[in-house]
């Protein structure tokens, strides 16, 4: 295997020529760590105890050099023509303006030789058209995307992000509304579009302008991606004053997902990937924090702790979600899982101290509880279907859902439980004429799950309407203590709770609930970079 350096950047020294190298850090030589675990109570945990950590260096952005513009235009050159199996191995520095560079050779690593003290600054954008990529342990800050795509386009197959950080990255690009109808443009940091990616152990912090985080897009076949470990943090709308446009702001209230997994239009296909052990803080985008839009996805074992979003499957078919740990903390507009589409499992997650409740963007249906059972557009009872090809009926649009199973899940502390819903239905982002008819869940099957609100008995732990009843729902071994809203709406269940006991830090219930041995914290002890940055600046 070829591979190559990139001479050291040393105040303004040139880059000079090439030497040979022996080593080998892809992400498929890297054993994944495993989660953390503690005795602290989920209500005793704070972001300081989530980011706590010894095992990270420190690197100061203070002592790092920029490079020339001849340094730049080399680094460029030598990426794009780089053969298949080599190595570019990039000096500590800043490296300002790259712009779109594109990596077509197979089996490439790009890395920083020294983790987290190679800075991509300015406009840039690394497309990976090229399989088995790796890019390692590089920094994305003090600049922006150079296209919408974001800073790397994963398009080929294969190819891997790790041990790399995006901080405060929105800036050097337009961003203004258009004169069409005021909406602000809609740039990714991350893309997807080849198989089997990977985006594992990387920090994404602070993304504050309109655009999906990390964007998966697909077509008819699996994708296959795998994104783990990672930590992501301080997500927050309107910064820019994107909302004081008041007839703009329910579509520029929208697309700030910390992921999105597939889109409308390829919703019914399957992407088949995983969002698995990642860390969440204080991200508050939109309602849509975890956003699926495809099919046969799990996200399984993510902590969220104090977002203001919820994990949404917006559309598609049999996801899988999965002993994930919610921590709102009384954070205001936190919520657990919304629900669309057809075929989804719900199972082992536990959700703490959750506030959600009514939002301030009129027709978004927008109330956030522990598990939302929303309504949609189509009669899915008698097998009607969204289909692209009719008017009003397109596949952006509210798939009632059907075929659910809500099992073994504990809420503790949630203002809004479970939620069967009622929402009002817009006819899209840009029309704000309500839809006439909205149907109700069908076949929803709750089994062996606890909602305890005993420390708040006035919340409500379930929220059922005798005007949208759900159809079919079955009931088998539940505990709801707490309000509960039109009781006889629901089949039965116990306001007695199971005898409980505190386990690693959970609520553990007497055969109900969450099983928390299955349960665990993830922390910067297992997600997230190698490094620390200091030094850094925000803009």
């Amino acid at each position: 295997m070829k591979k190559t350096i990139l001479a050291g950047l040393i105040a303004s020294a040139s880059i000079v020529g090439l030497a040979a190298c022996t080593s080998d850090n892809t992400a498929e030589n890297q054993t994944p760590p495993m989660p953390a675990t503690s005795d602290i109570s989920v209500t005793d945990i704070t972001r300081d105890y989530l980011l706590s950590t010894d095992r990270l260096a420190t690197v100061d952005g203070a002592e790092l050099n920029q490079a020339s513009e001849a340094d730049v235009a080399a680094l460029k050159a030598q990426i794009e023509n780089a053969e298949a199996g080599s190595t570019i191995t990039i000096p500590a520095g800043k490296y300002p303006h790259l712009g779109v560079v594109t990596v077509t050779a197979n089996n490439i690593t790009i890395k920083a030789e020294q983790a987290g003290a190679t800075w991509l600054t300015g406009l840039v954008q690394l497309v990976l058209e090229g399989d088995d990529i790796t890019v390692d342990g590089v920094v994305f800050t003090e600049g922006g995307p150079a296209e919408r795509f974001g800073a790397i386009r994963m398009m080929g197959d294969r190819n891997t992000l790790q041990n790399s950080t995006f901080y405060y990255f929105n800036h050097d690009y337009e961003y203004e509304p258009d004169e069409r109808r005021s909406e602000y443009p809609k740039y990714l940091w991350l893309s997807l579009w080849g198989k089997e990616g990977k985006v594992i152990n990387n920090q994404f912090e602070g993304k504050q302008k309109r655009g999906t985080l990390i964007g998966v897009q697909k077509n008819e076949t699996p994708d296959n991606h795998y994104i783990a470990h990672n930590i992501f943090l301080d997500q927050q709308q309107n910064q820019f004053n994107e909302l004081d446009i008041k007839e703009a702001i329910r579509y520029n209230g929208n697309s700030w997902e910390a992921i999105r997994i597939g889109d409308s239009k390829a919703s019914q296909w399957p992407s088949n990937s995983q969002f698995v052990d990642n860390l969440m803080i204080n991200m508050d985008g939109e309602r849509e924090l975890i956003s699926i839009k495809s099919g046969g996805n799990v996200i399984g074992g993510n902590t969220i702790f104090e977002s203001a979003a919820l994990i949404s499957l917006r559309h598609g078919k049999a996801n899988v979600v999965d002993s994930n740990v919610i921590i709102g903390n009384e954070k205001l507009l936190t919520g657990g899982i919304r629900i669309y589409d057809e075929d989804h499992v719900i199972k082992n997650n536990y959700i703490s101290g959750t506030r959600g409740r009514d939002g301030l963007i009129e027709g978004n249906a927008d109330l956030r509880g522990g598990v939302v059972i929303n309504t949609g557009i189509i009669d899915v009872e008698n097998n009607e279907t969204l289909d692209q090809s009719v008017k009003g009926k397109e596949l952006n649009k509210q798939w009632t859902p059907k075929n659910i199973t809500v099992s073994n899940n504990t809420l503790v502390d949630t203002e809004w439980g479970f939620v069967y819903g009622n929402q009002t239905h817009r006819v899209s982002l840009f029309n704000n004429d309500v839809v006439e008819t909205i149907f109700t869940g069908v076949n929803v099957n709750f089994d062996s799950n606890v909602i305890d609100n005993t420390q708040n008995p006035q919340f409500v732990s379930v929220r059922a309407t005798s005007d949208h009843p759900l159809v079919n729902a079955t009931y088998s071994n539940e505990f709801y203590a707490g309000n509960i809203t039109e009781g006889e709406q629901l089949g039965e269940y116990s306001a007695t709770l199971p005898k409980s006991v505190k386990h690693g830090g959970f609520n553990s219930y007497e055969g109900a609930g969450a099983d928390v041995n299955e349960l665990s914290i993830i922390t910067a002890e297992v997600a997230g970079p190698d490094y620390r940055l200091v030094g850094t600046f925000q803009r």
